[in-house]
């Protein structure tokens, strides 16, 4: 086991020996303009050399790319980065509506492993009545995005499956809007939920672990606040999440939670077995919406009294983040902030 640990360390220390951006250079730039290598990400996609042994990382220029992008697993080992979660934006609108499976909705979708993210903007615009339209989707091992910006309704961010990191991102949805069966930690995320077409509840999370696995989604130290468009409707209820699959686990950790919160906190859904098998954790939250007494009483769902309860669920343990992301050059906290 250690000598697997060894060569995996090392060999993530050669594939992201240069994402530090700051003091390395882009092997291609997109520029809607023209003035890059490429004037798509699409192309710029297309001609990334396979069989490499260093990161190759892709600039993309502030812009709005009207596009859907797809990479594979033979991309891994890869760099986006943009100008700015507000300059650098790829958007689309396939949607349920339109009669696209939740599979090929996505306005990205990344399916590679080791891809680092920053500054960058996902849209998908299908709209409050689109249906699912998902904006981004990660499905590969040690993806981390940071500083972006996921935009959608219903089902924005799909955390498929692997290893999945994110740090001071914003996420807006209204239904299910993080959802998915990987390891994923958002970290120092702002969360927001927006107004539907009805005035209907919103979901932020929708876990959706089959049996008993090392999956979940975790909320660490991120605010989850009412987007400008609902703020006018108190009347509307947000709830933190509720069972995808039976054996559902989200973990909510050290986060602020603003007066959206519904009081019960979690949403029923499907079968009654579900509220015993799923395991939904709160931990030290602060604000409005984090007060716990009129939470729940499903066999499934727990308030950690103590750190050493929901120890597992820190990025060092979760997603075993202090053998890759110092790497990168992003920060991010290994345990807990108290």
């Amino acid at each position: 086991m250690e000598i697997h640990i060894f060569i995996l360390a090392f060999i993530l220390t050669l594939f992201f020996s240069c994402v530090n951006i700051d003091s390395c250079k882009p092997n291609v730039t997109v520029a809607i303009d023209g003035s890059g290598n490429f004037s798509t990400i699409n192309e710029a996609i297309s001609k990334i050399p396979i069989g490499r042994h260093n990161p190759y990382v892709i600039l993309i220029k502030q812009g709005i790319y009207f596009e859907t992008v797809y990479i594979g697993k033979d991309k891994s080992n890869l760099v986006l980065i943009g100008e700015g979660m507000e300059k650098t934006i790829v958007q689309f609108n396939k949607s349920a509506k339109q009669g696209y499976a939740i599979s090929r909705s996505a306005t990205v979708d990344i399916s590679a492993d080791d891809v680092f993210v920053r500054s960058i903007g996902f849209v998908n615009n299908a709209g409050p009545d689109g249906g699912q339209a998902v904006a981004l989707r990660v499905a590969g091992d040690r993806i981390a995005i940071y500083q972006c910006s996921i935009q959608g309704y219903q089902d924005t961010l799909w955390a498929a499956h692997g290893t999945h990191f994110f740090r001071e991102c914003e996420i807006y949805g209204t239904v299910d809007f993080i959802f998915g069966d990987s390891q994923v930690v958002l970290q120092n995320c702002d969360i927001y939920a927006r107004k539907r077409t009805e005035d209907a509840e919103n979901v932020i999370t929708a876990q959706g672990r089959r049996k008993v696995v090392n999956t979940g989604i975790v909320l660490h130290n991120c605010s989850i606040k009412a987007d400008k468009d609902l703020q006018p409707y108190p009347q509307i209820k947000t709830f933190l999440g509720r069972p995808w699959f039976s054996y559902s686990q989200t973990i909510v950790m050290e986060c602020f939670l603003d007066k959206l919160i519904d009081p019960k906190g979690w949403l029923p859904k499907g079968n009654k077995k579900s509220l015993s098998t799923l395991h939904y954790v709160e931990y030290a939250n602060r604000g409005p919406g984090a007060n716990i007494t009129g939470r729940v009483r499903w066999p499934g769902y727990h308030i950690a009294k103590n750190s050493k309860e929901i120890k597992y669920f820190t990025v060092k343990n979760f997603i075993n983040g202090t053998q890759w992301l110092p790497s990168l050059g992003i920060p991010f906290v290994s345990g807990f902030i108290h």
